[in-house]
Order: C-alpha cells, then structure tokens, then sequence
C-alpha cells in the first residue's frame, strides 16, 4: 500500500481542480434529483419487513419487474420525495455481489434525531447489530439488511 500521503496529495489535487473556492456553481445541475435506487434482494417479505417495521418506511407499489417476468419490482417511501426500489430475481439464484468497481457502498438516508432515536429503538428491540459514530442528535448508525447490503442513517452532522 502506498504511503497515505499520497491519498492525501491526491485528494487535495482533485478539490483544486473540480471544486473552485468561493464561487458559485457555473452551471445548474440538469437532473431533479432521485426517483429510485434499485437494488437486489433475495427475499422479499425479509426486506419489506426490514425497511418497514425496522426503518419505518412505507411500502408503496409491487411490479412485474418489466425486464424479467419471474421478478417482482417493489418500491419503498424513503423521504423526501425519493423511493428505495428493490427487485428479486428467483430464477437466478443467491449469489451475492462482490465489493468492486461499479458495485454500490451503501445507501445513506436522512433522519432527524427523534427518528434515529426510534430508529435504534427498533433495532434494540429486535436485536440487530448496528454500529453508531457519534451520537442520535449528530452522527451516523450503520446497519445491515437482511442481504447484508450496508445501510448508513445520518443526522448529516
């Protein structure tokens, strides 16, 4: 591994050349924002479980995924206009995705601090590991769905 200094130069080079200091961005952004994440689970009564009695979304459309007639497209509220889509494939088996290049990290999503609260309520009660950085009022809980797909709640701190 190289010397972390190198990262360091490396990341200070890459603010200097995208993110010019004290101006206001040039052009506007020419997307509105997300519609839907899609992501893949294995099952789907464990993840509608999940991110609804556990993360306190609400679950709002089931469809015939249009691509593959065997797998069902779900979509799930998660704030702010924005919706958590998940697809099952039943036909193609359990294999799970291998961190790399072009795989997704996690998915973080906003909570005030009443909601993290209730939030780590939930996962005491249910006994699910978390871990926390910082505190409810300003820090981040990570959590693992049932697939194992990494989920960060920030209060944006």
């Amino acid at each position: 591994m190289r010397d972390l200094s190198f990262y360091q130069e490396r990341r200070e080079a890459l603010k200097k050349s995208y993110l010019p200091a004290g101006e206001a961005p040039s052009q506007p952004v020419e997307t509105a924002g997300v519609d839907h994440l899609a992501l893949i689970c294995s099952e789907l009564e464990r993840t509608i479980y999940f991110y609804t009695e556990v993360l306190g979304m609400r679950l709002t459309r089931i469809v015939q995924n249009r691509d593959e007639p065997s797998s069902t497209h779900i979509f799930l509220d998660m704030g702010g206009g924005n919706q958590l889509a998940f697809f099952d494939f039943p036909e193609k088996g359990p294999a799970h995705t291998v961190r790399g290049v072009g795989s997704m990290h996690h998915v973080a999503l906003k909570a005030r601090p009443e909601q993290m609260r209730a939030i780590l309520a939930r996962l005491n009660e249910r006994h699910i590991s978390y871990s926390i950085h910082g505190t409810p009022d300003a820090g981040s809980i990570y959590v693992r769905d049932p697939d194992e797909i990494l989920v960060e709640l920030t209060t944006g701190y």
